[in-house]
């Protein structure tokens, strides 16, 4: 539990998600207040406020701090390029520094530097991120998508044997084995996450797995068993993005009444909702749907 007495005014702002406050006022405070608020907001997955912060310290006074918070958000967003070069400085200017290096790992491997991104994850595992679930299951990401396959199952295997409900690492483990010709056990691993993982997006990894598998039977069949009003306001609004995707991006049949609904929906949402859709994208892409307008919906999500 976080101790409210050390907590500063501007945080205090950004935790009532009182974000028109926190932009209108954020430049009274301490630089090191403005950074503690700007962290707060990269944690809750509140990217463009946080960026407004990030970017007024930067032009104040440059900080690796500052500069890996601004890279983060501009990954978090899909602005790869302007992530590496915060990244890099951050990293250039502390490189002893382990704390958020998976991160930066995970950015070099999006540029393909991919024996750089190898020693920083190695680097995050043997440092400041050795228990951490997300640096584990992105190196298991990284191992797949450099081709060592064998390896990146252990280290998925790994990850889900620490904890078998985090769902990142079921979705992408599950989607390598699919790759491989498993979809039994693909299928397995994602019902088990469904069954111990506390909350909604366990259930979200399993239907995009099958929206992914084109299995129409089993996602309309999933699809029913999902209550949109028991969850918070984002939980129906990616509910009916994979619909619409399913429905009418996929078999190129848009729909512009869903798609203004989704917009309404999605633009008075306050809570920011980060996922990785490159799945989904490349198989848009492939089957010349309109990615461009995938990727703008999938835009509106992020706050």
């Amino acid at each position: 539990m976080t101790d409210t007495s050390t907590v500063g005014e501007l945080t205090r702002l950004a935790e009532n998600k009182d974000f028109e406050e926190v932009l209108a006022r954020f430049k009274e405070f301490p630089h090191e207040e403005i950074l503690a608020a700007a962290d707060h907001l990269l944690d809750n997955d509140i990217y463009h406020v946080s960026m407004e912060l990030y970017g007024y310290l930067l032009a104040e006074d440059e900080s690796a701090d500052a500069h890996f918070g601004m890279g983060v958000c501009h990954g978090k967003c899909y602005d790869y390029d302007s992530a590496l070069k915060h990244l890099d400085l951050a990293f250039a200017t502390n490189p002893n520094r382990t704390a958020g290096a998976s991160y930066y790992a995970y950015i070099l491997e999006r540029h393909e530097r991919m024996d750089d991104a190898d020693r920083w994850y190695r680097a995050s595992l043997a440092g400041a991120e050795a228990d951490d679930l997300w640096a584990r299951s992105h190196y298991a990401w990284f191992l797949e998508k450099w081709g060592r396959t064998d390896e990146a199952c252990a280290a998925y295997a790994d990850t889900l044997s620490r904890n078998a409900a985090y769902t990142w690492a079921s979705k992408r483990y599950a989607l390598l084995l699919r790759k491989l010709g498993d979809d039994a056990t693909a299928r397995d691993v994602l019902r088990v996450s469904v069954e111990r993982a506390p909350g909604l997006v366990a259930g979200l990894n399993l239907l995009e797995y099958l929206l992914i598998s084109q299995d129409d039977a089993a996602y309309v069949e999933f699809r029913a068993t999902l209550d949109p009003t028991k969850g918070p306001a984002w939980y129906p609004v990616v509910l009916s993005l994979f619909d619409y995707y399913r429905e009418h991006l996929l078999p190129a049949s848009p729909d512009q009444a869903k798609v203004t609904a989704f917009e309404q929906a999605a633009v008075v949402l306050k809570d920011s909702v980060h996922r990785d859709f490159d799945d989904l994208t490349a198989i848009l892409g492939a089957a010349g749907g309109d990615v461009v307008e995938w990727k703008r919906l999938i835009q509106l999500l992020l706050k």
